[in-house]
């Protein structure tokens, strides 16, 4: 089996690039013996800067209806002649381009869409009509079917890759730097700093880019970068709590870092949501928390009791382990897509 993959980003330019969504289904794609081809469409050709002034020529002005990346990429797929063309995200490639490629080849054209809504932007996941649409949030997957075209449209969530996500024992160096009572490592936008100013009386760390003109008590607090791959691992298993903010267009979904705390072995506080009870048990292999008041409570509680903390994160990580991982995401879409079984929530097939 081919599998001719579009993602954004290069997966050999850094550690950072190492730890991405692309590089993790590439990944478990060599895990399954699926045969690969991945093709960076935000980098390849132009350069990622040079393409965002691009597409808005194309999409804002209609200046340009095919550039020189859409013709490397069809002529790529024409030569592949993959069994399956699969999209990340979907937002950055138009529908122009989708229908290009249909163009040169018979593939099911399949788009896994693993950010929330709030990215939605021009709405290319809707106007591209791709043969499925696969989104981590349930909330995007009903509107889909409700109100579009888009009728094969099915949940599929993020998920953790164990050759990454992982527990470490951080070295001494390590558990100086990562060490401490809470910790996070995420975009930190405004309405995350806004619930983290509950936690300036811990031991607090913060792993990720500053707001822009944040001003306030947790300024600190802020490491100064983001931590990826070895780090990100030394990160969660080092700190005694792991703080999961939810963005607050996730209506029905989890973030990636859900599955990549529990896969790490970190003990995982989560913003309450419905979904978190679909892949985890609350209490047993995660904890959720409704308000600031209850965070500030449960951080208590969980700095106290030690081993029903680790009791808890042992069993998150069994979990995210054996079933949360993108080899099984996968072996689901391939049970949908090449086998008509029509939904994305069967039982993981064997290796195709």
């Amino acid at each position: 089996m081919k599998v001719f993959f579009i993602g954004a980003t290069p997966i050999s330019a850094g550690v950072g690039y190492a730890d991405s969504m692309e590089a993790h289904i590439v990944a478990a794609f060599h895990e399954l013996a699926v045969n690969c081809e991945y093709f960076p469409y935000l980098t390849t050709g132009l350069g990622r800067r040079l393409n965002r002034l691009v597409e808005g020529a194309r999409t804002d002005f209609g200046w340009i209806r095919r550039t020189p990346v859409d013709r490397l990429l069809a002529r790529r797929i024409k030569t592949t002649q993959p069994d399956l063309v699969l999209v990340l995200l979907g937002n950055y490639a138009p529908p122009t381009t989708i229908r290009e490629i249909r163009r040169v080849t018979q593939a099911s054209v399949v788009c896994w869409c693993q950010d929330h809504m709030g990215t939605l932007g021009r709405q290319y996941l809707i106007g591209a009509r791709f043969d499925h649409v696969f989104s981590k949030d349930q909330v995007l997957v009903d509107l889909l079917q409700r109100f579009t075209r888009t009728s094969q449209a099915h949940y599929l969530p993020e998920a953790c890759n164990p050759r990454v996500h992982h527990p470490v024992t951080p070295t001494p160096e390590e558990q100086q730097r990562f060490g401490c009572d809470v910790t996070t490592a995420a975009n930190l936008y405004f309405f995350r700093t806004d619930i983290l100013e509950n936690l300036t009386e811990f031991d607090l760390r913060l792993w990720g880019s500053i707001p822009p003109f944040y001003e306030g008590p947790l300024r600190p607090h802020f490491m100064g970068r983001p931590v990826v791959a070895r780090e990100k691992a030394a990160c969660f298993s080092s700190a005694r709590i792991v703080i999961n903010t939810l963005h607050p267009m996730e209506a029905g979904g989890l973030n990636a870092r859900a599955f990549e705390i529990a896969g790490c072995g970190g003990f995982q506080l989560i913003t309450h949501s419905e979904c978190v009870e679909r892949h985890f048990v609350p209490g047993r292999e995660i904890v959720t928390f409704n308000d600031v008041n209850e965070l500030r409570e449960k951080v208590r509680y969980y700095l106290d009791h030690d081993g029903e903390r680790r009791a808890i994160a042992e069993a998150g990580r069994a979990r995210a382990h054996a079933e949360h991982t993108y080899v099984n995401r996968l072996r689901r879409m391939f049970n949908v897509v090449l086998r008509g079984t029509g939904s994305a929530d069967t039982s993981s097939l064997g290796v195709p």
